[in-house]
């Protein structure tokens, strides 16, 4: 299942090249450069996926709990990856990292709210604004 993902997610890297254009994926001028990080972190987690399965995973029950946690965490990322093109980056970024807080097991609301403000909304408009780089729109259409 890990190497499954860490095709998909190579492939897709591969493709958002032609699709936009552009080749330069290190560019803070290219919208597609936030999809490639996320890319870039889905095929990292897929290569620990295998190697927790193979190597690390103790056996029975918790091994297979944490390389299925790992696996559900690179689908996020694809689902918030794809999503950015399509929605913005205010809407999957939000819930992405609901679902990544939660996979992660973070259960206070203090910390949770903060999180998503902080690293959602908050991170887009040090980007956008406070450091003048090129990010997906908040929400499509341009409304922002």
């Amino acid at each position: 299942m890990a190497l499954a993902l860490i095709a998909v997610a190579i492939l897709a890297f591969l493709t958002s090249f032609g699709a936009s254009g552009q080749g330069n994926a290190a560019s803070a001028d290219s919208p597609m450069q936030l999809p490639r990080i996320l890319l870039g972190i889905w095929m990292v987690l897929g290569l620990l996926c295998t190697v927790m399965a193979g190597f690390l995973a103790p056996k029975g029950r918790a091994g297979s709990y944490r390389v299925c946690r790992v696996a559900l965490f690179a689908v996020i990322l694809s689902a918030v990856s794809l999503g950015i093109l399509f929605l913005g980056y205010l809407i999957p970024v939000t819930l992405g990292l609901g679902a990544m807080l939660l996979c992660l097991g973070e259960r206070q609301p203090l910390r949770f709210a903060l999180t998503l403000l902080i690293l959602g909304p908050g991170l887009w408009a040090l980007f956008h604004h406070g450091l003048g780089l090129r990010l997906p729109l908040l929400i499509s259409g341009g409304v922002f």
